[in-house]
């Protein structure tokens, strides 16, 4: 190619780029401004993004707690190495978290079935509501069948 043609297409590159990232800056200008109204959907939806990390800490810390149950039958005393690491502060901090997520995740869960399943009419109100309070009540009474059992 010539030189004068690269130049030429350089300077046509550079031009294009100088208007896409006005384009962008514009963009995110606008996203800044509009987010004060969108605030709290928002910060729902990050929270429930970082929901899976704190499930997956959760998942960890009860391998962890098999695992420390298993070598305690074995006679070391590894449970109770366990049961001080559930006892520290920032432990307890991160386990409240990923409850108060995994109550968040429910809640939107079960708010979103009637919809998903096409059961409902939007404007039937009641069936809707009773879909919701039905998985809570399933909810609430495998939940109780489980605590029942851990305490026998």
């Amino acid at each position: 190619m010539k030189p004068s043609v690269l130049v030429n297409t350089k300077h046509h590159v550079e031009r294009f780029m100088k208007q896409q990232n006005t384009k962008h800056e514009l963009s995110v200008q606008a996203e800044l401004e509009q987010s004060p109204q969108k605030s709290p959907k928002r910060s729902i939806f990050i929270f429930k993004k970082l929901g899976v990390f704190f499930m997956i800490w959760v998942s960890l810390v009860l391998m962890y707690g098999v695992i420390c149950s298993y070598t305690n039958e074995v006679g070391q005393d590894e449970f109770y190495r366990f049961i001080f690491f559930l006892r520290s502060p920032v432990v307890v901090v991160i386990n409240c978290l990923a409850l108060i997520l995994a109550l968040l995740h429910t809640v939107t869960w079960f708010n979103s079935v009637p919809t998903s399943l096409k059961l409902v009419n939007h404007n039937q109100r009641h069936f809707r509501l009773i879909l919701i309070a039905g998985l809570w009540l399933v909810t609430l009474v495998i939940s109780m069948m489980l605590f029942l059992f851990v305490l026998k």
